[in-house]
């Protein structure tokens, strides 16, 4: 969502809630999550603990794996979701006006 990175920058926090937010019921491990935003394991470790501590993420013990997925019973974490919901029909709309615009001028 082009609007967020505008909003907030293209910041480790923003890719990481947009990877749980697109992908949904989406779980992994912090090697797997540093492998999916490509940065090293100590910035995906302090950006998971800052979730955790706002109570966006959680940590599970599955196994011998220590997993990392969404809070959804968190507030906090429903307030951030509906906030991308309507940051995405926004920018849906803008497309659409946009797309509508373009046909128009390709008719003269």
């Amino acid at each position: 969502m082009e609007t967020l990175k505008k909003i907030f920058g293209n910041t480790t926090h923003l890719k990481l809630l947009l990877l749980f937010y697109n992908n949904d019921g989406y779980f992994d491990n912090i090697t797997g999550l540093t492998k999916q935003l490509g940065k090293s394991h100590v910035t995906v470790r302090k950006v998971v603990s800052d979730l955790v501590s706002a109570g966006i993420l959680k940590e599970l013990d599955i196994g011998k794996s220590r997993v990392v997925m969404i809070n959804t019973e968190n507030p906090c974490t429903k307030a951030v979701f509906q906030f991308l919901n309507e940051i995405k029909k926004i920018e849906e709309e803008k497309r659409k006006r946009e797309s509508a615009k373009e046909r128009l001028f390709q008719m003269y």
